[in-house]
């Protein structure tokens, strides 16, 4: 069993902090949890992460660590919920937002757009706009 740099989610803007996380590996609990969050299926945890399923419940039942890519997967999904809680300061309407189909995806979800890390610049854009009273 590996041992994990401590991850404090609340340390997830502390860019030097998050690389180093990710070069070691996320617990892949985090994962599981992120999943929880976003209220999605464990199949759909699966295609936005690009885990298998059963390789992600293997390492969570052996207590290991993501590989770098995939904590890197992991913490971009997990960063956009944190912003999306923090722009909709509540967590039920951040997780509501993300099944949604807000006009500006063009009648996909924000989870459709994050599946790639240039979808997932756009849902943060988005939810900048948000943020700042600019209606997507």
């Amino acid at each position: 069993m590996a041992k994990a740099i401590k991850f404090d989610e609340s340390e997830i803007n502390d860019h030097v902090k998050m690389a180093a996380v990710v070069t070691h590996g996320l617990p892949a609990r985090v994962a599981l949890e992120l999943g929880d969050r976003l209220n999605i299926s464990q199949d759909r945890l699966s295609e936005l992460t690009s885990i298998p399923k059963r390789t992600l419940h293997r390492r969570v039942e052996n207590q290991a660590l993501l590989k770098q890519d995939e904590s890197e997967r992991v913490l971009r999904l997990l960063s956009l919920y944190v912003r999306a809680v923090e722009v909709f300061e509540d967590k039920e309407r951040a997780t509501r937002w993300f099944s949604s189909r807000p006009q500006a995806f063009g009648g996909k979800t924000p989870l459709e757009f994050m599946e790639t890390e240039p979808g997932s610049r756009f849902v943060e854009d988005v939810l900048g706009r948000i943020e700042d009273g600019v209606f997507s």
